[in-house]
Formats: C-alpha cells, structure tokens, sequence
C-alpha cells in the first residue's frame, strides 16, 4: 500500500493543526496509508521508504524552522530515493509564509520529484476554511499514488 508522509515542525501547534489536515485530507483516498510525524521524530533513512511527502513549517525571517532544513539535509544524502516521488510544501506564519514555503519548494527540486504540488500558505490564525484546503492538498498528494 502507498504510504504519504507528512511531516511537519511546530512550535505553536498552527503548523500542526495544518499538518493534521493534510493528513486527514490523505486519509480519504482509500488504498494509501497516513503517517504523521514531528520533524523531531523521524528516522530519515526509513522515512525515504514512504512514497509521497507533505514538508510544513512555521515561517521564521522567511525561511523554514532549523528542524524542519535538518531533515532535509539529511533527505539530500538519500535523494536518490526520493526521485520521482510526489511531494509539497507548507507553512504558516504572520506574513512570510508565502515566502517559507517556496523556499522549501527549491530546496524540494534537489530530490527530483515526479511532481512538487503548489504548495499552502495559511496565516498565524487556522480558520475552517484554511483546513479545508489543507485537507485538499492531502487528497491531491495521495491521489497521485493511487
């Protein structure tokens, strides 16, 4: 069975309740399974394995959360299994999210997906509307696996 992994780095829980989302969002397409994980809690070399990925973070100076690049770097040492695989980017923040998430969108380019999804930008307040796309996006990334 296709696996989606989302993972995601989250100080104030916003970035969470987006990573939840998604993860909701993944769920509804039958035949893939749904990981969810803090950045802190993943083992990249067995995290590679999953066939889809969802990368969020809080924006910080527009960029993405130390934890969140960390694991990157350590992708970038096995990016040859990352190659063709589909994946997006996410972030929240009070006004440069837009910013983080292209920021991880380039950094998602060195992996050599079959797809980078555009990617979601949501502000400092999680409205219903906001999780509703997040849900969405899930649903699109899963939907490339099926």
């Amino acid at each position: 069975m296709p696996k989606v992994l989302v993972a995601y780095y989250s100080k104030t829980g916003n970035t969470k309740q987006v990573a939840e989302a998604i993860a909701e969002g993944a769920k509804s397409v039958k035949g893939v399974d749904v990981e969810i994980k803090n950045v802190a809690d993943i083992n990249a070399k067995e995290a590679v394995e999953a066939d889809g990925f969802a990368f969020g973070s809080p924006a910080y100076f527009s960029m993405m959360s130390g934890p969140l690049l960390t694991l990157l770097t350590e992708f970038y040492f096995l990016r040859e299994k990352l190659a063709g695989k589909p994946m997006v980017a996410f972030a929240t923040g009070g006004g440069s999210q837009t910013k983080t998430t292209e920021n991880i969108e380039s950094i998602l380019k060195a992996f050599n997906p079959k797809v980078i999804l555009p990617g979601l930008s949501v502000g400092t307040k999680i409205s219903e509307i906001d999780k509703q796309q997040a849900k969405q996006l899930g649903e699109k990334l899963a939907k490339t696996l099926s």
